[in-house]
C-alpha cells in the first residue's frame, strides 16, 4: 500500500498563514517542505506543541489547528517509513502516527480524512511485524548455512565466475546450471530470481561461444521453460545479455530480446528506445547485426 498524498487540510492550512509561528520554517509560502526539513521534523515539532501550549485548556487556541497540526504530525511520522526500514522503528512511528490520528479526531477532524492514514499506518505496523519475523528466520538461516540465500547464491556464480575466467570451463558450468536450475518460485531462494537469470545468461553465453547457435537455442528454451511465465532473460539483464551474444549466430534470440524490452519498456511508461548511452550503444550494434549492415560509429 502506497502512502496518501498530504491531507488537503494540511495544505490549506500552510498555505492559508494560519501555521503556528513555530511550525512556518519547515515549509515554503506554496506549502511544499523547506530544502533543510523533512515530515520527521514537522512530526516531532507537531507532538511538543500539542504537549504544551496546544494542548492547554486555558489557551485561546484555534481547536481546528490543533486537529489539523496532530493530522500533520500522524503523515509526518508515516511518510519515511517502507519496506526497507527497521521493524522496530516503523512499528514505533506507526503508533505514533496513530496516536496523533487519534488526536486529530478529538479536535474535529473528519473521520474521512483520516480513514486513509489510518488504513496506512495500520498496513505499516503489519508490516513491520511481518518483517521482523523474516529477518529472525533469516538470522537462523544464516546461522545454519553461513549465509542468506542470496549469500549463497553470490558465493556461487562469484566462484563460478573466478572458475571459468581461469580457464576451469567444466567445473564453473556446473556451478552456472546449479544456480540456473533453482526453483525460483516455491524454494527458499524465491526472492533471488535475479541470481537465477544470471545463471541461465552465463549459460546461454558459453553455450553461443563455444558450442555454437544450435546449443544456445537450446539453453534458450531450456531457460524460457524454467521462467515459466516471467520474461528471460529479466529486463535488467536484456542489453548486458545481447552484447555478449552479439556475433554469435543468433539473431534470433536477440531479436526477441529486443523486442520484449521495447514491450517491458512501453509497460512501464519508459518509451520505446533505449534510453541510456550504454543501451543506445548495445541496440545500435544489435539492430547492425539484425540488418546485416556494419556498426556506425563503434
Amino acid at each position: 500500500m502506497d502512502l496518501p498524498p498530504v491531507p488537503a487540510s494540511v495544505i490549506s492550512m500552510i498555505t492559508s498563514g494560519r501555521l503556528p509561528s513555530e511550525f512556518t520554517a519547515f515549509f515554503t509560502p506554496a506549502g511544499e517542505l523547506t530544502d533543510v526539513a523533512d515530515w520527521s521534523h514537522v512530526a516531532s515539532a507537531v507532538e511538543a506543541y500539542l504537549a504544551t501550549a496546544g494542548e492547554d485548556e486555558d489557551e485561546d487556541e484555534d481547536e481546528d489547528v490543533r486537529g489539523v497540526l496532530a493530522l500533520a504530525g500522524a503523515y509526518g511520522w508515516l511518510y519515511p517509513l517502507d519496506e526497507g526500514a527497521d521493524p522496530d522503528e516503523m512499528d514505533e512511528d506507526s503508533d505514533r502516527a496513530i496516536a496523533l490520528l487519534q488526536k486529530a479526531e478529538a479536535h474535529g477532524i473528519d473521520e474521512d480524512e483520516t480513514y486513509e492514514l489510518w488504513r496506512y499506518a495500520e498496513d505499516i505496523g503489519s508490516r513491520a511485524a511481518e518483517l521482523s519475523d523474516y529477518l529472525a528466520e533469516m538470522d537462523a538461516y544464516v546461522a545454519k548455512h553461513g549465509a542468506t540465500p542470496r549469500g549463497r547464491l553470490d558465493a556461487k556464480l562469484g566462484q563460478a565466475h573466478e572458475l571459468y575466467s581461469a580457464g576451469d570451463r567444466a567445473a564453473a558450468i556446473v556451478l552456472f546450471r546449479e544456480v540456473a536450475e533453482i526453483d525460483p518460485w516455491g524454494s527458499e531462494f524465491s526472492g533471488c530470481f535475479d541470481r537465477i537469470d544470471i545463471g541461465w545468461c552465463r549459460l546461454l553465453y558459453d553455450a553461443a561461444q563455444v558450442e555454437g547457435p544450435e546449443a544456445a537455442r537450446k539453453i534458450w528454451q531450456e531457460a524460457r521453460v524454467h521462467h515459466r511465465a516471467a520474461r528471460f532473460p529479466l529486463t535488467m539483464h536484456a542489453w548486458p545479455l545481447i552484447e555478449m551474444l552479439l556475433g554469435t549466430g543468433v539473431p534470433d534470440i536477440i531479436e526477441v530480446i529486443m523486442r520484449e524490452w521495447v514491450d517491458a519498456a512501453i509497460e512501464g511508461g519508459r518509451g520505446e528506445v533505449p534510453v541510456t548511452d550504454d543501451e543506445h550503444r548495445v541496440y545500435e550494434l544489435a539492430v547492425a547485426e539484425l540488418e546485416g549492415s556494419p556498426p556506425r560509429g563503434y
